[in-house]
């Protein structure tokens, strides 16, 4: 695979004792990162989305493991794991911000033009492991 960027995933997990979400903060080296624009047909024409599609190899130059969303929001010590889960957080580059409370999100997204919420995520698990990766598509 053709990599051109880094990004920084944000793990959004629900915190049930403090009431409000958690981030946990991956950097995650070596993918490849394409902004496309989708149109899609609707009862009133034609609708466009700006999305990026992101390309992550099984492989990808992280400190950390790769588990399912399930098994991620189990898991004891989140900052060992990483995941990929609708409405987490993708920024393009290597980014140190701690997000603490909702507002830093904001803060975030005015900060850096390239921040995306995932809304789709496939897993292409065929092939040799070189071909193998996972399709994040966020908007």
């Amino acid at each position: 695979m053709i990599t051109n960027a880094s990004v920084t995933i944000y793990n959004k997990v629900y915190d049930r004792e403090e009431g409000s979400n958690k981030y946990y903060r991956t950097i995650l080296k070596g993918v490849n990162w394409q902004d496309v624009t989708k149109v899609l047909p609707s009862d009133s024409g034609v609708i466009s989305a700006d999305v990026a599609e992101v390309y992550v190899p099984f492989l990808v130059d992280t400190r950390k493991r790769y588990r399912s969303p399930v098994n991620f929001a189990s898991a004891q010590d989140k900052n060992d794991f990483f995941t990929f889960a609708p409405e987490d957080i993708v920024v393009r580059g290597e980014i140190t911000d701690e997000l603490i409370k909702q507002k830093d999100v904001e803060h975030l997204k005015d900060k850096y033009g390239n921040v995306r919420i995932i809304a789709i995520v496939e897993t292409n698990d065929n092939g040799s492991p070189a071909l193998q990766h996972w399709k994040v598509t966020a908007e």
